[in-house]
């Protein structure tokens, strides 16, 4: 590990809950994807593996400004950022279009129930049907799918009996060096909610993130996702920070 990715790390892991994605990132195949400022205890991280790119902020609101002063920040980002850091993001993006988003990492571990419910594990050849139901779209459609995600994690779904899927989920991400994994993806279609599909995906997953030795799991879901955010406590995840995100656009000078 070089000088420069140990000091990110070190900031990092103040906070590792809020962290998780940043630090999957430290993957050695998912570094190129990454550029990274870093001012005191602030960091800016813009992820490019995704479009449009990502942009993670961590630390104090002063530090997180110089780091973004000093960061070559893209015409359009993907915000992922605590709500104390929006006023340093005004002096670069118009941040009007946002989202309220809650953190969740799995707590004590609870006894999880088997559904009983037709799972499979999706493989790449699924892509094509995984990204034709998330265009089904809805409130709450999953927006941060990349069809690396299946390959590179663990992703399950649910038939619909005529060749499509009814419910999928899978990990955005994970990082077998770092213990962390987050949940995402998790989707049902409109017609087939209320069967129980979501509860037995996201079991299943945190049974296999589990069993591959990850002790830190997390997940992010739309504070006004109630029944969601109900299913999550249930399963042990719990509360531990707010945030917002959005595709932002730089602000026209």
């Amino acid at each position: 590990m070089t000088t420069e990715t140990t000091r990110i790390r070190t900031i990092l892991t103040v906070d590792p809950i809020w962290s998780a994605y940043a630090l999957a990132d430290l993957r050695a195949d998912l570094l190129p994807l990454c550029r990274w400022s870093v001012a005191g205890d602030g960091l800016a991280l813009i992820f490019t593996g995704l479009e449009p790119p990502i942009l993670l902020t961590v630390g104090s609101p002063e530090d997180v400004a110089e780091a973004l002063s000093q960061a070559e920040l893209p015409e359009e980002v993907y915000l992922s950022v605590r709500g104390e850091h929006l006023s340093a993001l005004e002096g670069w993006y118009d941040v009007k279009v946002r989202r309220v988003m809650v953190r969740m990492a799995l707590g004590e571990e609870i006894a999880l129930t088997p559904t009983g419910q037709p799972l499979r594990r999706l493989v790449p050849a699924d892509v094509p049907a995984i990204e034709a139901l998330i265009a089904q779209g809805g409130p709450y459609a999953p927006d941060g799918f990349a069809p690396y995600q299946v390959e590179d994690g663990f992703f399950f779904g649910v038939e619909d009996g005529t060749g499509g899927l009814a419910a999928i989920g899978g990990t955005h991400i994970l990082n077998y060096a770092e213990g962390v994994a987050a949940i995402g993806n998790v989707y049902t279609r409109s017609d087939c909610r209320g069967k129980g599909y979501a509860r037995a995906i996201t079991t299943e997953i945190v049974s296999q993130l589990r069993a591959a030795g990850l002790p830190l799991i997390v997940l992010n879901v739309n504070s006004e996702n109630q029944i969601a955010r109900r299913l999550y406590d249930s399963l042990g995840f719990v509360e531990h920070c707010s945030f917002v995100e959005g595709s932002v656009r730089k602000r026209i000078a």
